[in-house]
């Protein structure tokens, strides 16, 4: 049975070029094989780290000492991410062997975690709304915002990140708890901007940041927008009636 690492890339491997710049610097056998099986061939080898690349939008020298020559030292375990890869395989292949393959699947399709299913060709995978908010925190919303701009117009076509109005739903949610009022109002802004909702969520979350800022005459008309669009939604009706009664 061919290992996990060279199943789990065997779609991906596909997408990729038949030539790479390290293609010619593969030797004919292996060392320091720990993860993969030591019999494995040269070209599944050379598919599993193109995968591997494909997959983390990375490339050889990510994990793998490169000498000042530009030649690969493939052996070597100097560099921590090629640690971490043989830990990442093994767990992969926990999931896949430990829980995936016990899951009762009604339509009986074989499926598995693949390095692409998490990472999505980032080195790193995290989730927009975490990026958002550490940057945030350290940056303040002008950096945060441009940062998002960046990222989508960097990623949007990839699947690196969740651009959805979800994403920033969350996001503002997160930030109204916190009492971080006017952040939360410009990300549902940027929202609105940038993806153009039309959900019930959406306008909910832009009309309790436009209440949280005091702009009261903005959140009715989001409120309304919610009614339109959703005219048994029993809670806008009551936020509506609330902003509309007279002062006492």
């Amino acid at each position: 049975m061919k290992s996990l690492a060279l199943s789990a890339c065997a779609a991906i491997f596909a997408m990729l070029p038949a030539v790479t710049p390290t293609s010619a610097q593969f030797p004919d056998k292996f060392t320091n094989l720990k993860v993969l099986p030591k019999d494995i061939s040269k070209s599944d080898l050379q598919a599993t780290m193109r995968g591997f690349a494909f997959a983390l939008g990375a490339r050889c020298e990510h994990c793998h000492v490169q000498n000042p020559d530009k030649s690969m030292d493939f052996p070597s375990d100097q560099k921590e991410t090629k640690v971490t890869a043989r830990q990442m395989l093994q767990m992969v292949a926990a999931v896949n062997r430990d829980y995936i393959a016990k899951v009762k699947d009604p339509d009986h399709t074989p499926y598995q975690v693949e390095c692409a299913t998490c990472h999505h060709g980032l080195t790193q995978p995290r989730q927009l709304k975490s990026v958002l908010a550490d940057d945030l925190a350290q940056h303040g919303a002008p950096h945060a915002l441009a940062l998002y701009d960046e990222l989508r117009g960097k990623y949007n076509s990839t699947g690196a990140y969740d651009f959805g109005e979800a994403t920033l739903n969350q996001l503002t949610e997160s930030l109204l708890a916190q009492n971080k009022n006017q952040e939360a109002l410009a990300f549902m802004e940027k929202n609105f901007a940038a993806n153009h909702p039309d959900s019930v969520w959406s306008f909910h979350m832009l009309a309790m940041a436009h209440q949280a800022n005091g702009q009261m005459d903005k959140a009715l008309t989001d409120y309304r927008k919610v009614l339109e669009l959703h005219p048994d939604d029993t809670w806008a009706a009551k936020q509506i009636e609330a902003l509309s009664a007279p002062k006492k």
